[in-house]
C-alpha cells in the first residue's frame, strides 16, 4: 500500500494523509483484544509501570471505573513485553506508506496504545508538535502514524490538525495544568481562534490511520461518551537519522523495521528497559 502521488503530495503540502483501512476488522480484533488483556494485568509484572492510568484517576479527582480498562491513559511500548502488541510496530500497509514519504531504511519508535477514557470530556491532550521530544535529524525525515482501534469522532476524542503548521519550526512548550504527565502543550496555540478556525478534525473507522510530520500541530479531544477510544501510535524514522544529543529519550528504544541502518546514525537498542524509564 504505498501511497500514490497524490497523497504524497497532500502529505507535503498539508503536513498530513489519511491512509484507509491500515488494519482490516479481523486485526482490529485481534489487538484490541490482546490490549484489553495486558490492561487487566496480563503482562510480566516489569512491565506495570508501561501500563498508566488517566491523571483524573491516577490522582483520584473522579472515582474508579468498575472496568479497569475505563481508566487508562495509554499502554507505552509493549513491544518491549508482548509479541502480539509488537506487530503493530510493523503493520505492512503503513510501513509501506511510511516509506513512500521517508525511503525504504526505517526504523520504528514510540509504540503506544493510547486511550481516552469514556465520560471524562476533561481528558484532553492541547496542540503539541511531537518533534518536541525527538532530538535527531533531519526531523523532514520522521512520521507519526496514528490508527484508530475503534470509530473515533469529535465527541469521543478525535485526531485535530491544523494543515500547513508542519511548515513551522518547533516552538515553545509547556506542561498545561490538569493534563497527563508529559503531555506538553505549544504556547499560545490552544484556544487560538485563528488556530481553532484552520484546524481540521477527522471522523474515521476502525483501521483507518492519519500519517502526519512531526511539525504538524495536532490535539485531542476529551470522550464525551460512554463508547471506547483507544488509538495506536507509532513514530518512523529513516535510518540515516542522526542524534542531535547525547541524551535521546531512552523509551524510544528504536527498532529496525524495513532496510538497513547505518554507522553513526541512530541505532537499534540491543536491551531495552522492559519497565518504563523517562
Amino acid at each position: 500500500m504505498s501511497l500514490t502521488q497524490n497523497q504524497i503530495e497532500h502529505y507535503r503540502e498539508h503536513g498530513y494523509v489519511v491512509l484507509p483501512g491500515a488494519l482490516e476488522p479481523r486485526e482490529v480484533e485481534r489487538y484490541k483484544a490482546r490490549l484489553r488483556e495486558v490492561a487487566l494485568g496480563a503482562h510480566p509484572p516489569g512491565a506495570a509501570s508501561r501500563i498508566m492510568r488517566d491523571i483524573h484517576f491516577a490522582k483520584k479527582l473522579l472515582p474508579m471505573p468498575a472496568d479497569p480498562e475505563h481508566a487508562l491513559w495509554k499502554v507505552m511500548n509493549p513491544d518491549r513485553f508482548d509479541a502480539c502488541l509488537a506487530e503493530c510496530l510493523r503493520i505492512p500497509r503503513v510501513v509501506d506508506a511510511v516509506a513512500s514519504l521517508i525511503g525504504e531504511d526505517v526504523l520504528g519508535f514510540l509504540l503506544q496504545f493510547i486511550y481516552k477514557p469514556p465520560c471524562v470530556p476533561e481528558s484532553v491532550h492541547p496542540f503539541h508538535q511531537d518533534g518536541v521530544f525527538f532530538a535527531f535529524e533531519p526531523q523532514e525525515q520522521v512520521v507519526g502514524a496514528w490508527i484508530a482501534l475503534d470509530p473515533v469522532d469529535a465527541d469521543n476524542g478525535t485526531l485535530c490538525v491544523v494543515p500547513g503548521s508542519h511548515l513551522l519550526p518547533i516552538t515553545g512548550h509547556e506542561q498545561v495544568a490538569g493534563v497527563n504527565k508529559n503531555s506538553i502543550g505549544a504556547s499560545g496555540v490552544e484556544g487560538n481562534p485563528e488556530v481553532l478556525a484552520r484546524s481540521v478534525s477527522f471522523e474515521l473507522p476502525a483501521g483507518d490511520c492519519v500519517l502526519f510530520h512531526p511539525h504538524l500541530y495536532h490535539r485531542t479531544g476529551g470522550n464525551r461518551t460512554q463508547r471506547h477510544r483507544r488509538v495506536i501510535t507509532a513514530h518512523y524514522a529513516n535510518a540515516h537519522c542522526r542524534a542531535t544529543s547525547e541524551n535521546l529519550i531512552r523509551e524510544f528504544g528504536f527498532t529496525s523495521v524495513r532496510g538497513k541502518t547505518f554507522e553513526g546514525c541512530l541505532q537499534p537498542v540491543a536491551e531495552p528497559d522492559l519497565g518504563f524509564r523517562v
